[in-house]
């Protein structure tokens, strides 16, 4: 397995099958931008313009069938829970603003992946989708400001590793900016 983290943003997205797991696939590609279109059943037509192809149902004998058709058209598909009907899997996922963490077990043990996701969770908080929100503001800046590469990912580096998680963790807004003004040259933060 090859680990990528996918826009699917306006692509075309189809869900087989029915229940708890179909559902959960449906809400996931969703909420990541897809449109989403779902059937219960596999029918070749069904097939035309999908970027992707999830079988999520409780029946896997179309399993097969629904793998060859989407390898034969080019199409990504996953048939949930059955590996070598897959061609990507979808992995327990964290999430803080642009932060994304994704945790796969190749299949093995997904229970183990959700726990160390929930792990995860409790120890990355909204401090670290604040922090992203900051980098993306300076970033560009940062870049115009410092040309010498080395330096840029010097001043990243005193970024992250500086207090400013722990401020925004608690809350300091003024800390925040106490540390912006010590770590940066001036006219990156303008």
């Amino acid at each position: 397995m090859y680990p990528i983290i996918l826009d699917v943003k306006g692509k075309l997205c189809l869900v087989l099958g029915s229940g708890r797991e179909a559902d959960e696939k449906s809400a996931a590609l969703a909420g990541a931008g897809a449109e989403v279109h779902r059937r219960e059943r596999f029918e070749d037509a069904d097939f035309d313009g999908y970027f992707a192809v999830i079988s999520a149902g409780p029946d896997r004998s179309m399993n097969a069938a629904i793998f060859a058709e989407a390898e034969r058209r080019g199409i990504l598909v996953c048939c949930v829970d059955d590996p070598p009907h897959c061609r990507f899997t979808f992995a327990s996922i964290v999430r803080q603003g642009d932060l994304v963490i994704a945790i796969s077990t190749g299949g093995a043990c997904p229970a183990l992946a959700v726990r160390i996701r929930e792990k995860l969770e409790r120890e990355l908080g909204p401090e670290y989708a604040e922090f992203l929100k900051l980098a993306r503001r300076l970033r560009g800046r940062l870049a115009e400001t410092v040309p010498d590469f080395q330096e840029r990912r010097r001043l990243w580096y005193a970024l992250v590793d500086s207090e400013i998680l722990a401020h925004y963790r608690s809350g300091d807004e003024e800390a925040v900016n106490r540390d912006l003004t010590s770590i940066l040259p001036p006219d990156a933060l303008t």
